[in-house]
């Protein structure tokens, strides 16, 4: 019963999406019907729906063994995936046959539009010792931030972003840039990209032993003014010059582009904005351009049209996604990025 109610709860706001090795998720905002597991038994439990418009496929209840009132249950609700006994049976929906490992069948037979051009293959770019704790309160010691890296490197990420080469004054919490380095030298199995506001930050890196750099633009004039205190058109000057340095040393450079859907300070950022600085970014060399929404305000409907702008300039091989989780959108605006072929997620 506990693991019942634990799902009853849980699938009111969640739908999982499986696809290969990747697990997302997208809100569903819909009326589950579902009254509580507590007050009647297993087998009575019934999802009930005013449309099928939306999810169709959940109208038909199908029970997944006889006898096996639990999985009755799951499939009521929707949740068509067995796991007791020995079979496994994922997501057999109405008229949409859909297979992964989880039934061992050839992936090439899922029609599903929903994952149908998500990409095989999903790169994480983990940026928490930099944008994770820049604006924490408490300095976090060197010899925690070593260990946090080193974990993360043990997990199986294949990048973390270490550290950031910004002035001090500016980011006190990142002002042990040389000495995090200095503690992760030796750390293999991962790369440790850094953040290079400048020529300097950049030489100040590569001297602490950086092999890969990243800069950081904004599509709001207002933010970049705030951020990094120069307008669009000056960082991009800058960053030009960061970008025929690493050029000559080989080492790759990734952009940032921030407040990609929203600012604080001037609302809504327009997609030919966004557009302008990754095009910017990209012809100076970059070899990845990350998207950021900062402030976390981006839906499904307001991100599509900003990533179909900037997909008009940048190959989308060569694009990343990073959304904030502010208002609960992060994982939706992920899954729509994953469909429009993005394969790469901070």
């Amino acid at each position: 019963m506990l693991a019942l109610r634990s799902l009853n709860k849980f699938s009111q706001s969640t739908t999982f999406f499986f696809h290969k090795l990747v697990l997302v998720m997208a809100n569903l905002e819909e009326s589950q019907g579902v009254t509580k597991p507590s007050s009647i038994g297993a087998d009575t439990l019934e999802r009930h729906e005013d449309t099928g418009e939306a999810s169709f496929w959940r109208k038909q209840k199908r029970i997944t063994s006889q006898g096996d009132t639990v999985n009755g249950a799951l499939a009521s609700w929707g949740w068509n995936y067995q796991s007791l006994g020995n079979a496994r049976d994922a997501w057999c929906l109405v008229n949409r046959h859909y297979s992964s490992h989880c039934n061992d069948k050839y992936t090439g037979e899922l029609s599903n539009k929903f994952l149908r051009s998500i990409p095989e293959y999903i790169k994480i770019v983990e940026v928490g010792p930099t944008d994770g704790l820049q604006n924490e309160k408490q300095i976090v010691p060197t010899s925690v931030k070593a260990k946090l890296i080193k974990m993360l490197v043990s997990s199986g990420l294949p990048i973390v972003e270490a550290t950031s080469f910004v002035s001090p004054k500016w980011v006190p919490q990142l002002a042990d840039a040389k000495d995090v380095m200095e503690a992760i030298r030796n750390v293999e199995g991962a790369r440790f990209p850094v953040l290079t506001p400048n020529v300097k930050g950049f030489e100040a890196a590569v001297a602490a032993g950086a092999k890969e750099v990243a800069i950081f633009a904004a599509a709001s004039e207002s933010f970049s003014k705030f951020n990094i205190n120069c307008s669009i058109e000056e960082s991009l000057t800058r960053y030009r010059d960061v970008a025929l340095a690493a050029g000559k040393l080989s080492f790759p450079v990734r952009g940032y582009i921030s407040c990609v859907v929203g600012c604080p300070m001037e609302g809504m950022v327009a997609p030919a904005k966004v557009a302008y600085v990754a095009r910017k970014l990209y012809d100076m060399g970059c070899s990845e351009i990350s998207l950021g929404d900062t402030i976390g305000v981006g839906t499904p409907g307001t991100v599509i049209p900003m990533l179909e702008a900037v997909m008009g300039f940048v190959p989308v091989d060569k694009l990343a996604v990073h959304f904030h989780d502010t208002y609960g959108q992060a994982l939706s605006n992920i899954l729509v990025s994953l469909q429009m072929g993005i394969s790469t997620v901070d």
